[in-house]
């Protein structure tokens, strides 16, 4: 029987937007030490959209939509794609200490498939839908998604988080908020967001109670962790790091940083404007647009589905290739540079991923000329 306790916390939200609140708040204080390892299971009251660290808002979300419906928009500190969570969709957060999981692995590929294939037997065995492991970080069911993860590491600190869609999702709202780029179907089956998703409701035929979800995922990870949750509450120190980050998080600066408008914000004449999307299979989806002035890069974007540690290091690659020659000699000497980095993950992907996807928005801008 395993005898190590992590405590267990089950929270109410206003939204999924606002549980963007305790993802930063639960890696920084468990990197420190200062709380125990932590499952918290989350439920809302409201539908939301929630943007990952590189997505494009104005690309990959209809914000004018949102807005109008009272659809909350949120930005998270991790990667992946813009997900959608209403009432019917249960958040977990995993955040615990690897050193106290032997074995565990370092590389967030394998992380990812560490935790979903735990969640997928233990749905095989509780609800007998045969659900699945899907690189780089789904649970599907015959090709549907039924639930999206999202995966970092700070320090010995994992944080890992789920959305398992339990009822039916409201698909008018959820196809109208999301608009993903089209490239992200091309290594899936489904095509459409709505052929994309399921849901426990759809797949068993009946709406099971979030209690037996609940229970299904915990045996799991009680199980393949060696661990026992007993409840608890959050701390004080944690509802005041969630109160501090609130105005930031829902700041338009925040929301919007990934959008062209705020990275390059006028684009004076004479520099020409270059966009090319590559999907990684089985990794994520990057979208390059790169500004030319001359033989120069004037300044570049980097967006997507991309996942890495540490969350700002494409930042960082983008500021290096400012200014470089537009040669693939030279952007992959700043790429590979970077994938060379002490502690860099960039799930996924390989330099020549971005190397590729950069190269082909200038070659598109040397096509209009």
């Amino acid at each position: 029987m395993p005898g190590r306790e992590w405590r267990f916390l089950e929270l109410k939200m206003p939204s999924y937007a606002r549980a963007a609140l305790y993802m930063p708040t639960v890696l920084t204080l468990k990197e420190k030490g200062k709380i125990p390892n932590t499952l918290a299971w989350i439920s809302f009251e409201k539908p939301a959209a929630c943007l990952f660290y590189y997505n494009d808002p104005v690309r990959e979300v209809d914000l004018k939509f949102c807005r109008e419906q009272g659809i909350e928009v949120g930005r998270r500190d991790t990667g992946g794609a813009p997900y959608w969570m209403d009432p019917g969709t249960i958040l977990f957060v995993l955040c615990f200490d690897k050193r106290d999981v032997p074995g565990f692995p370092d590389k967030i590929p394998d992380a990812y498939r560490f935790l979903i294939a735990t969640s997928a037997q233990a749905i095989l065995r509780r609800f007998h839908i045969p659900a699945v492991f899907r690189p780089l970080n789904d649970l599907e069911v015959q090709g549907r998604k039924i639930a999206g993860h999202t995966l970092t590491f700070s320090g010995n600190a994992c944080r890992w988080g789920g959305g398992p869609q339990v009822l039916k999702p409201k698909m008018e709202l959820m196809s109208r908020a999301l608009q993903p780029l089209p490239e992200k179907f091309v290594d899936k089956e489904a095509k459409t967001v709505e052929a994309r998703v399921t849901s426990f409701e759809e797949l068993l035929g009946w709406p099971p109670s979030f209690e037996e979800v609940k229970e299904a995922y915990i045996s799991g990870l009680e199980e393949e962790l060696r661990v026992i949750f007993r409840p608890g509450e959050l701390t004080a120190e944690e509802k005041a790091m969630m109160a501090e980050r609130e105005k930031r998080d829902f700041s338009e600066a925040w929301i919007m940083a990934m959008s062209e408008e705020r990275k390059f914000g006028p684009i004076p004449p004479g520099v020409q404007r270059g966009e090319h999307v590559v999907k990684v299979p089985q990794g994520p989806l990057i979208r390059a647009v790169v500004l030319m002035r001359g033989e120069e890069i004037f300044n570049i974007s980097l967006t997507g589905s991309i996942h890495c540690v540490p969350v700002e290091i494409v930042e960082q690659m983008e500021t290096a290739l400012k200014g470089a020659d537009g040669t693939e000699e030279r952007i992959g000497q700043v790429v590979h540079a970077f994938f060379q980095k002490p502690q860099v993950q960039i799930a996924g992907a390989k330099p020549e991923d971005f190397i590729h996807t950069i190269m082909g928005a200038i070659k598109k801008m040397e096509e209009k000329v």
